[in-house]
């Protein structure tokens, strides 16, 4: 197994740098020290007075003032913590993400500049994991991991990128220095065309980066096609078009984040992924069992069909 699998970003506890944001402690402390502070001054009736009107009297100018204060140390305190987060890979994103992979030498991809005022970039996971690789991309030795940031370096069409070697135990084994290599594009069902595998493989196959004794083979992912059908129950059919349209992109979310070679489809995480808010239960028609996918495959859905059905929930949904 590859370094890089080994390390999962999304893990790792938040920085020791990020403080938590608490509006009511926040305020809470500042009239405590307030107190304190009135105490050095004024007698305890006086401290006593002023004190009841900064805690209890919502238009007093002292509450809004301690109000304002505390809202003002709250903005800093977020400040400070997208400050920290802005450093890490497992926490940048956006620009910040941005310079992290210009100092290892990569940069995000275009992957549609056909607008030219608003090209279509690759987002930050797919980015990050990207930064990740390509200190695998340093070693000559054809790591797993090198040889899958040469291939997603090759083209900006790949998605997803397996390699097989005789230690992942398939069948038939993988003989040594014959590494596999499995392509998934992101255009239509995934395949890839010989042209795109040929720039692949010359990317690769390079002898600064990969052992000059690697007999590689670069093959496309096969798609394997399922469809959902599904039926949701709603008790507001006022808002069935809203419940319908939520529950498609959050399907379509789930979809498009299991578009990978060898990820299998369960029944259960769709109907999960259908039941937004709205929704009362989900009748689940397609697909009928859950979608096996093997180590050269990827799954494809070429249909969605959601229907809603309205139930009567009786006086407790009043």
């Amino acid at each position: 197994m590859s370094r890089f699998s080994a390390l999962d970003l999304a893990s790792l506890p938040d920085p020791s740098g990020v403080g938590v944001l608490d509006y009511e402690a926040i305020l809470e402390a500042r009239l405590t020290e307030l107190e304190g502070q009135l105490g050095e001054v004024f007698d305890a009736t006086r401290v006593a007075e002023i004190m009841g009107l900064a805690r209890n009297v919502a238009a007093s100018p002292m509450r809004y003032l301690n109000e304002a204060a505390a809202a003002r140390e709250l903005y800093l305190e977020n400040r400070i913590n997208k400050a920290v987060r802005s450093v890490f890979l497992a926490t940048a994103t956006g620009d910040d993400l941005d310079q992290i992979g210009a100092g290892r030498g990569v940069a995000r991809k275009v992957l549609d500049d056909s607008d030219l005022d608003n090209p279509v970039l690759e987002g930050d996971e797919a980015f990050r994991a990207r930064i990740q690789l390509v200190v695998e991309a340093w070693s000559p030795h054809g790591t797993e991991g090198s040889y899958v940031y040469w291939a997603l370096d090759a083209d900006d069409r790949i998605v997803d990128v397996a390699v097989y070697g005789p230690n992942h135990d398939l069948d038939p084994p993988i003989p040594p220095a014959e590494p596999k290599m499995v392509v998934l594009t992101r255009e239509g069902d995934g395949t890839a065309d010989a042209g795109l595998l040929k720039a692949v493989y010359d990317n690769c196959a390079m002898d600064t980066r990969r052992p000059v004794g690697d007999k590689l083979t670069v093959i496309s992912a096969n798609p394997v096609a399922y469809q959902v059908e599904a039926v949701l129950r709603v008790t507001t059919p006022e808002t069935a078009a809203l419940v319908q349209q939520a529950a498609h992109e959050a399907l379509q979310a789930f979809i498009d984040g299991r578009i990978r070679i060898g990820r299998k489809i369960y029944r259960t995480s769709i109907a999960a992924a259908l039941n937004v808010t709205g929704v009362v239960d989900v009748e689940l028609i397609q697909p009928v069992a859950n979608i096996d996918v093997g180590p050269f495959d990827a799954p494809y859905c070429d249909d969605i069909q959601l229907s809603l059905q309205s139930i009567t929930g009786g006086w407790r949904d009043v």
